[in-house]
């Protein structure tokens, strides 16, 4: 058993493990940034320093859509500069089973699926995650 953060996105339910995520924060004014790809929504000032902000869609699969005020930003520990993800929703911290179904096809950073008490969870990858996020930012 392994804690997760579960964020709903797209209409599915990601988890992304708790010792990636740093905090969670409401969506704040966010600055587009020139000629960015379309997973990049911009950046935004948290805690008075400048923060990239990636959706999750990009990084898992799905089509980039763009913020909406309600939004949550998952920022996430990174050496390499201050970085957020955009979900809809975050639904809480969970304690989520080892034993997982690989995804036959895997859709971005998202590998693996388990079924949970709340319908199917798809298991985000920090390694992948994080090696997604550098392929977009320095696109």
């Amino acid at each position: 058993m392994s804690r997760h953060v579960i964020c709903v996105h797209g209409g599915a339910r990601f988890a992304l493990p708790l010792s990636a995520v740093r905090q969670v924060t409401e969506v704040s004014a966010l600055a587009r940034v020139p000629r960015a790809p379309p997973g990049m929504l911009g950046v935004m000032n948290h805690a008075g320093r400048v923060a990239c902000i990636v959706d999750l869609g990009a990084l898992v699969g799905q089509r980039a859509r763009p913020a909406r005020p309600n939004g949550r930003i998952v920022m996430l520990h990174r050496t390499a500069g201050d970085l957020g993800l955009y979900v809809t929703d975050v639904q809480g911290i969970e304690e989520l089973s080892d034993e997982v179904q690989l995804l036959a096809v895997p859709e971005g950073a998202a590998v693996a699926q388990l079924e949970h008490r709340n319908g199917p969870v798809k298991l985000v990858d920090p390694g992948l995650l994080s090696l997604a996020i550098d392929n977009l930012v320095e696109a």
